[in-house]
């Protein structure tokens, strides 16, 4: 009875432990190996031949329809069914796999169901090939020894009893490929209309932000507007005020000025005419003396020309006096002019 041992040659760890924990529930063996060239390097020196050799199709290196076409190709390891696994079974692949003398391909991830039928197929075979040689009868010389299979036989009952499964998987695969192709055409109709959407709520929504933010934008505008129209009423108001006040006071000093020279200038002829009395009278008691004692005409006429002279004295100092009023009234306006323009600018 041949050993159950399957090689197994994929270069990744996980899909070989996936593998080998189903392999192994089965009752079998298994030899791992992480490329093709390992592979054929451990068949050169193994001691026993496995029952099955489970390679994978993409690798590193060489690739498993390579691999498969060495051993294949060598009369050691011709009789050793190859099962591919790969996670791609395209027709492609299929037909590769079938010139490549593939037995069976394996999906990756592996089902239990797909390897139960691989192996109940193998199992099938290598019982047959036992069973042959004890049903024989004994050879005489009369009695012809019944034929051993070919491998080819042997392949094709193996592809007699896995084509169905295999048809099945197919089939299968090939309706999920088209649920999947056609979820990926609505999934992109879907995007296309969403995004068609988006674009059209993004518009909407820039142009109503733009407009409430114009919006925005010219109330605060006129309310600025509004509040800066204010604040220079309230500035002129201000302004006007201070500058009638100014006005007021400029008037109430110009009154006060004008009453303080009036004043002083009634003291000052008052002060005057006291003055020429004070030393008139002396000259005029005298004249009217000489007057009454000679009565002489010429003093009175002397006396009448010096009385006109001090008249016309008296009168060019109050002229004089009030020239200097006049010039200090005019020096008082010109200063409360300029504090008027100092106010209002």
């Amino acid at each position: 009875m041949t050993e159950k041992l399957a090689l197994v040659v994929d270069d990744s760890r996980v899909a070989r432990m996936m593998l080998c924990k189903l392999l192994q529930s089965s009752g079998f063996s298994v030899v791992e190996q992480g490329s093709a060239d390992d592979a054929l390097v451990w068949l050169e020196t193994a001691e026993h031949s496995p029952l099955i050799i489970f390679m994978d199709l993409m690798m590193p290196g060489m690739d498993g329809l390579t691999a498969t076409r060495r051993i294949k190709n060598d009369s050691r390891w011709q009789s050793i069914p190859v099962v591919l696994c790969t996670s791609n079974d395209s027709e492609a692949d299929k037909l590769s796999a079938h010139d490549s003398g593939v037995l069976a391909l394996l999906s990756k991830p592996p089902e239990s169901q797909q390897l139960q039928s691989i192996l109940t197929a193998l199992s099938s075979v290598t019982v047959s090939q036992e069973q042959i040689p004890a049903a024989a009868p004994t050879p005489t010389p009369s009695t012809e020894s019944a034929p051993m299979p070919s491998i080819d036989e042997i392949i094709a009952e193996a592809e007699q009893q896995l084509l169905p499964s295999w048809l099945q998987q197919a089939q299968h695969k090939s309706e999920q490929v088209s649920q999947q192709i056609a979820e990926n055409i609505a999934r992109q109709m879907i995007d296309e209309k969403l995004l068609g959407l988006a674009d059209k709520l993004s518009t909407e929504l820039t142009e109503q932000v733009r407009g409430a933010v114009q919006e925005k934008v010219q109330q605060q505008l006129n309310t600025q507007t509004e509040q800066m129209q204010t604040l220079l009423l309230e500035k002129a108001a201000d302004a006007a005020e201070s500058a009638m006040q100014n006005l007021n006071q400029s008037t109430y000093w110009q009154q006060q000025v004008t009453s303080q020279t009036e004043r002083w200038l009634t003291l000052q002829q008052e002060t005057i005419e006291q003055q020429l009395l004070t030393a008139l009278q002396p000259r005029i008691e005298t004249a009217i003396a000489e007057q009454l004692a000679d009565s002489v005409d010429p003093k009175a006429e002397s006396l009448q020309q010096d009385l006109a002279q001090l008249q016309l004295m008296q009168n060019q100092l109050v002229k004089r006096q009030r020239m200097n009023g006049a010039l200090l009234m005019i020096a008082l306006a010109t200063g409360v002019f300029a504090l008027l323009q100092i106010n209002l600018f």
